[in-house]
């Protein structure tokens, strides 16, 4: 028999118009995305109001009695048809016995799928579809709605995940319950005139516990009033307790369904970059592409107090882990995915971001940051469409307007500062046979720009106010900290010093401090390597477009 049932569960579960049938009604009853359920929904949800308030006023004898009759018969039928749609469409069968076909006995295949079955009319939300079914229990009906509530769902589920927290706090509520009243009990009865009964000493413990205080019956003894005390305070931690778990269910619970929605809009927008990280960087490029009305910017970003400076520069924000698999399969649903940007300071996330996203959409278009020169083997490894190295993009204009000035001009070049920011440049330039002359403050960069074969280096002691006298040249003001590249500026030029002073920046809250200070020509990492980016995400549309 077992053999017989399984082949035939076998034989229609292959069916390829009984699986279109089943995949339809599944995704009417479960898929919040599929575009009919909507309708379900409310279809449903009227039918359960209707059927409530035919309920409230039948108590009343004025609800006419085919509208009654209606209720009973026609609603109780939808809902059982439902339910037993619901327990239908639980599971394939047919993928489950393939699954274990070379495994498992005909018989252990035959109660595996039964058990399976059973495992979900035995839960909750099941237990709910099925008692709603029988008219006497119509106002159960109520808590269907957490079907067609895709909000009352959510939150139900995320009272769910917290639910090691409420069977302990279960677990303590009906201890305590039940020890003070006992001891209610124990001290009042045959005192207190109001307690007739066990019944009514585990009622006060209850009302007192949960604050309420009706104060049908309150405790006339001495000991009974102390007892009552301790119960109020219990009662006020228990409820602390349970107002914290559910604040903080509900609130990852609120963060899940805003990124949703975040989700939905990007799904109706058109030309989308994803840029995976909010920061300096990110912001000029969404900048720039906002000022193209060509693309529209959506970040990816995990930092709460990151996300909302986003959102407060009104930008589409997606608070999650752009390492997810799945965001990246969802976002990329209704192809209207340009490129995605992975703009992390470490190399590490960028290189896991584009082996992710290469993985789930192979055609993806990904550029990336690169912050170590090094790495570009790994990077190129990953089959990244395009990188930006931040510096370099720097180093190349700077160069080429340091050298002009330098052999039109005849003028000296002075560095102040021999850093990641210079270090490049300063090597350019001694290529071309033009020395510099180099101002350290630290000990070790004196060292590194005479290891490169720097003549012409000054240690300068960083806590002097001293400044170096410069009557004329090309100052480049490149130290690490933004303070002191500011500092010699204002120095300068109150000391006289009228020519070009050139900073190199990559801080974007400096740069406003730099020219009020006498900086002539800002050359900002953030701001070029953004502009290379748009380049980029631009020539790749023009391509695709052909």
């Amino acid at each position: 028999m077992y053999d017989f049932i399984v082949k035939l569960s076998d034989k229609i579960d292959s069916s390829v118009r009984y699986q279109k049938i089943k995949s339809f009604f599944r995704s009417l009853l479960d898929d919040v995305s599929y575009p009919y359920k909507k309708y379900f929904d409310i279809f449903m949800i009227i039918l359960i109001v209707l059927s409530i308030a035919i309920l409230v006023l039948s108590k009343s004898g004025r609800v006419p009695q085919w509208l009654v009759e209606f209720d009973l018969y026609f609603v109780t039928a939808i809902f059982a048809l439902e339910y037993l749609l619901r327990v239908w469409v639980n599971q394939d069968s047919y993928s489950y016995n393939v699954s274990s076909e070379s495994e498992q006995s005909y018989s252990e295949r035959f109660w595996n799928m039964v058990r399976s079955k059973l495992r979900y009319m035995v839960s909750l939300p099941a237990l709910i579809d099925l008692i709603a079914i029988f008219p006497k229990f119509r106002i159960i009906r109520l808590l269907k709605l957490y079907h067609y509530m895709h909000g009352a769902s959510s939150l139900f589920n995320a009272l769910l995940k917290k639910r090691f927290e409420f069977i302990f706090l279960g677990y303590m509520l009906l201890g305590v319950t039940f020890t003070l009243g006992s001891i209610f009990y124990l001290l009042e009865f045959g005192i207190n005139e109001a307690l007739g009964s066990y019944l009514d000493a585990i009622y006060w413990a209850m009302v007192t516990i949960s604050t309420v205080g009706y104060g049908d019956i309150s405790p006339v003894t001495v000991l009974g009033k102390v007892v009552s005390m301790f119960g109020i305070i219990f009662g006020i931690a228990m409820i602390s307790f349970v107002t914290s778990t559910m604040v903080s269910a509900f609130s990852q619970r609120f963060d899940e369904l805003r990124n949703q929605d975040s989700i939905k809009d990007v799904h109706k927008m058109h030309n989308v970059v994803l840029i995976n990280g909010y920061g300096h960087m990110g912001a000029t490029i969404a900048r720039k592409l906002r000022i193209h009305h060509t693309f529209e910017p959506v970040f990816i970003e995990n930092d709460e107090s990151k996300s909302k400076m986003a959102m407060e520069e009104g930008y589409k924000v997606i608070q999650a882990d752009g390492s997810s698999a799945k965001l990246i399969g969802t976002l990329y649903q209704r192809g209207n995915i340009a490129a995605m940007l992975t703009l992390s300071s470490s190399d590490i996330d960028n290189i896991y971001f584009i082996l992710n996203a290469k993985s789930v959409q192979s055609d993806s278009v990904v550029y990336a940051r690169m912050n170590q020169v090094e790495l570009r083997p790994q990077y190129k490894a990953t089959k990244v469409d395009g990188l930006v190295e931040t510096y370099e993009v720097v180093d190349g204009k700077a160069f080429n307007y340091l050298k002009k000035h330098c052999q039109e001009e005849k003028k000296p070049i002075f560095f102040f500062g021999y850093t990641h920011k210079s270090k490049h440049i300063c090597n350019m330039l001694k290529d071309e046979g033009i020395e510099a002359t180099i101002y350290v403050i630290e000990d070790e960069s004196f060292e590194a720009a005479k290891s490169d074969g720097f003549t012409d280096v000054t240690l300068i002691d960083k806590k002097s106010s001293d400044v170096p006298e410069i009557e004329e040249g090309i100052v480049v003001c490149a130290m690490d900290d933004e303070t002191f590249n500011v500092y010699y500026t204002i120095t300068l030029r109150a000391n006289g010093f009228r020519d070009e002073i050139v900073a190199l920046s990559d801080t974007k809250e400096d740069n406003r401090k730099l020219l009020l200070a006498g900086v002539s020509m800002i050359f900002d990492m953030y701001e070029e390597s953004a502009s290379q980016f748009v380049e980029m995400i631009e020539t790749n549309a023009r391509e695709a477009e052909k």
